[in-house]
């Protein structure tokens, strides 16, 4: 459902920058009524989450996991649940200390190194620290950004794998074990590190317009950071960004052709 949403209001933007205004409403309207049925038949108010599914019966699937933050990302759940689903995500039963567990550990199928339930899988942390950002949650997009940052360290040339084990990290998993048949490297956790650096530096491209927003916060633990490259349409720039001795973060653009 957050995809489809997500695809609808993208290509409404598409269309409408092409001319094509009609078809744009009529795509913008699709998605903001999925977004109103997703979130009546989803949501479960003494829960303070999504359901995982509903089952045969419409009745809901009463399970923690990994899949609700794609809908903070996409924009598909409704802004006053979002800093519910966000505590939920960052309680120790989802969050190991390495990313965010597929399936809550209390769960009773858990297991830290079954595929659905209980791996971390980083691809899907670039768009979970995305869903932080959009809810305004700084020190959220800073801890997932940690983490998955550590993680890369511990792996040959930074690279990060399809998944690693759900074990919590303490003394005793001072590192994140390995599941063995996982692809590493793997292609598409290459995505996390765009997807994280844009959210930190909210950076939010919109071509039709020959626009670039940016909001920057960078973390503590990372002083400096220079894009290079970037293309906004017919535009090439060069940014610096920098965090200041104030906490604040801010930037100067290097180059703009």
């Amino acid at each position: 459902q957050a995809a489809v949403f997500t695809a609808k209001v993208a290509m409404a933007d598409v269309l409408d920058a092409f001319g094509h205004a009609r078809e744009a409403k009529r795509l913008f309207a699709e998605a903001m009524e999925l977004k109103k049925r997703f979130n009546d038949a989803f949501w479960i108010e003494d829960f303070g989450f999504f359901a995982m599914a509903l089952d045969s019966k419409g009745c809901h699937v009463r399970t923690i996991g990994s899949n609700a933050l794609h809908c903070l990302s996409a924009g598909i759940a409704d802004e006053a649940l979002v800093p519910r689903v966000l505590q939920r995500l960052f309680e120790a039963d989802m969050f190991s200390g390495w990313g965010i567990r597929t399936l809550s550990s209390a769960h009773p199928a858990y297991n830290p190194y079954a595929y659905h339930r209980g791996t971390v899988w980083p691809v899907e942390h670039g768009p979970f620290a995305i869903g932080a950002y959009r809810a305004g949650a700084r020190d959220r997009v800073d801890t997932v950004t940690r983490a998955m940052f550590e993680v890369a360290a511990l792996f040959d040339s930074h690279r990060l794998p399809e998944c690693f084990s759900g074990h919590a990290r303490d003394p005793a998993h001072p590192f994140p074990s390995l599941y063995p048949p996982a692809n590493s490297p793997q292609a598409w956790s290459a995505t996390t590190a765009f997807a994280l650096v844009q959210a930190m530096l909210g950076l939010q491209p919109y071509a039709p317009h020959g626009l670039l927003l940016v909001d920057p916060h960078l973390p503590d633990w990372l002083p400096t950071l220079r894009v290079c490259g970037l293309r906004v349409g017919d535009a090439v720039l060069d940014i610096r960004f920098t965090r200041e001795a104030d906490g604040e973060t801010r930037f100067h653009v290097e180059r703009q052709r």
